[in-house]
C-alpha cells in the first residue's frame, strides 16, 4: 500500500510539473522579422523555456491558404529559433502569427520585387545602446521614434548590446535585456532587421579577433541574428550581402579576422570577398555597413594606424574598377558625423553615422577634420538614430538622403547626394 501510495504521488508529480513547464512556455522575446527576400522570410523568436513553437503564414488576401510549421526552442540555443519560410511570392503581402502555448504575436510583411525598384527604399539604422544611460521617459524608447518612419529595412550596427568580455552567456543576458525593451517588437516584428557587431558586443573595448571569447561572442550573435548567412564556410565572421530594391548591402565584420599586429580589419579572405562581390554587384547602390568610421582615426577605426592601408588599398580597388554608387553606413563614435574620403580624382566617398540609440553623446571635435561635412553632438541628447532613403534612377536629381533624428530633438540633420555624387551615370 505504501509502495502504491508513493508510486501515485510520484506519477502526480510528474503530471504537475510537466503541466507547469507547458504553462510556462510563453514567448519571451520576438518575434522578429529576419532576411526577407522575393521567396523566402526568416522569422526568429525565443521561448521561456525550450518548447514547441510554431508559425502560421498567409498571403493578406481572402480565402489565402494557411502555411503552418512547426519547430522545437532549445536551451543550447538560449531557447530561440528561426523559422525559414520558403516557396513566397514576389511583391505580396503577408501575415503571420508566431505561438508557443497560449502566447502568440502577429506580424506582417511585404516581400520584396519588381515594384520595390520602382519606389523609394527606406532605411532605419542605430547603434550603441547603453540602459544606464537611457534617459526617455518610462514606456517610450528610441526603437518607436524608429518604427515612426515606417522603413522598409532595420540595421543594428555594433554595440548593442554592451559587454565587458563577449562571453557567451554575457552576449545572450545583453540581447534579452534589448529585446525586452518597449517598442523594439513593434519595431522588428514587421520589419525586416539586420545586425552585426562592433567591439563592445563582440569583446572588450577595441578588441580585435585574437581575445579569449571571440568564438563564444560569433556564436551568440548567430543565435540572436537571423542574416542571411555568416562568413564563408571556410573563413569565420558575420559578413555577408544581399540584394534589396536597387540596394545591395554588405554588412561588414571588422571584428572577428581583424589583428591588429597584421594592420587588417577585414582578413585576407572577407577582403577579397568584399572586392569581388563590389565588383559583381549590378545594383545602383552598394552599401557598405560598419561598426565604425571609415574616417576616424582611432586605433580600431578604418583611419587608424592598423587598418589605415586596407581602407585606402579599398578605396583604390573601388575608384580603379570604376564601382559607382558606393556609401558607408556607420557606428561607434557616440555623435552624428558625415564625411567625405577622397577615393581618386574627383571620386568621393560619403560615411553617414547617426548618433548613438542611448549613449552620452560626445561633443564634436575641435578643429574639426577636413573630411566632416556634419557633426553633432549635445549633452542631454542621448537617444538618436538615422534613415538613409535611396531613390529609385527615375529621380535625376537626389539619388540618397541621410537624416539623423533625435528623440527629445526631431530632425537634427539631413544632407542630399546627387546621382552625380556618387558618379552614377544618367540612365539611358
Amino acid at each position: 500500500m505504501v509502495v502504491r501510495f508513493h508510486n501515485l504521488l510520484f506519477c502526480l508529480l510528474l503530471l504537475t510539473s510537466a503541466s507547469y513547464a507547458q504553462q510556462d512556455l510563453k514567448i519571451s522575446h520576438g518575434p522578429m522579422l529576419g532576411t526577407v527576400t522575393d521567396r523566402s522570410a526568416a522569422i526568429w523568436l525565443r521561448t521561456t523555456v525550450p518548447g514547441r513553437v510554431s508559425v502560421r503564414l498567409s498571403e493578406i488576401r481572402p480565402f489565402a491558404k494557411e502555411l503552418i510549421q512547426r519547430i522545437r526552442t532549445d536551451e543550447n540555443s538560449d531557447n530561440t529559433a528561426v523559422f525559414h519560410c520558403n516557396d513566397l511570392k514576389p511583391d505580396t503581402r503577408y501575415r503571420y502569427i508566431a505561438q508557443a502555448d497560449d502566447s502568440s504575436y502577429e506580424g506582417r510583411f511585404t516581400t520584396p520585387g519588381p515594384a520595390l525598384k520602382k519606389r523609394a527604399l527606406r532605411v532605419v539604422y542605430g547603434y550603441g545602446y547603453k540602459h544606464a544611460e537611457n534617459r526617455m521617459k518610462s514606456g517610450r524608447s528610441i526603437f518607436m521614434e524608429m518604427a515612426s518612419r515606417k522603413a522598409d529595412l532595420v540595421f543594428f550596427i555594433g554595440d548593442f548590446p554592451y559587454t565587458e568580455t563577449g562571453a557567451k552567456e554575457e552576449v545572450r543576458e545583453g540581447n534579452r535585456k534589448l529585446r525586452s525593451v518597449p517598442g523594439f517588437r513593434q519595431l522588428t516584428a514587421s520589419t525586416p532587421t539586420y545586425g552585426i557587431y562592433d567591439d563592445h558586443d563582440f569583446g572588450p573595448n577595441d578588441c580585435d579577433g585574437t581575445h579569449k571569447n571571440a568564438d563564444e561572442a560569433l556564436a551568440a550573435f548567430k543565435e540572436y541574428w537571423p542574416n542571411p548567412s555568416y562568413g564563408q564556410p571556410d573563413n569565420k565572421g558575420i559578413y555577408t550581402s544581399f540584394v534589396v530594391g536597387n540596394a545591395e548591402f554588405f554588412l561588414l565584420d571588422g571584428r572577428y579576422q581583424a589583428r591588429k599586429r597584421q594592420k587588417t580589419m577585414l582578413g585576407k579572405r572577407q577582403f577579397e570577398w568584399l572586392c569581388r562581390e563590389l565588383k559583381n554587384s549590378k545594383s545602383r547602390y552598394k552599401v557598405l555597413v560598419s561598426g565604425t568610421q571609415f574616417s576616424r582615426e582611432k586605433n580600431d577605426s578604418w583611419g587608424g594606424r592598423y587598418y589605415v592601408n586596407e581602407r585606402e588599398k579599398l578605396f583604390s580597388f573601388i575608384f580603379e574598377n570604376n564601382i559607382t554608387g558606393v556609401i558607408g553606413i556607420s557606428g561607434d563614435v557616440h555623435r552624428s558625423d558625415v564625411h567625405k574620403l577622397p577615393i581618386g580624382k574627383d571620386r568621393l566617398f560619403y560615411d553617414f553615422t547617426p548618433g548613438a540609440l542611448s549613449r552620452v553623446h560626445r561633443t564634436p571635435q575641435i578643429p574639426r577634420p577636413a573630411t566632416t561635412l556634419h557633426s553633432y553632438g549635445k549633452s542631454g541628447d542621448n537617444n538618436m538614430f538615422g534613415e538613409i532613403v535611396f531613390n529609385p534612377s527615375s529621380d535625376k536629381d537626389v539619388a540618397v538622403v541621410f537624416r539623423s533624428f533625435s528623440a527629445k530633438n526631431g530632425l537634427i540633420y539631413e544632407h542630399r547626394l546627387s546621382p552625380a555624387d556618387l558618379a552614377i551615370q544618367p540612365a539611358p
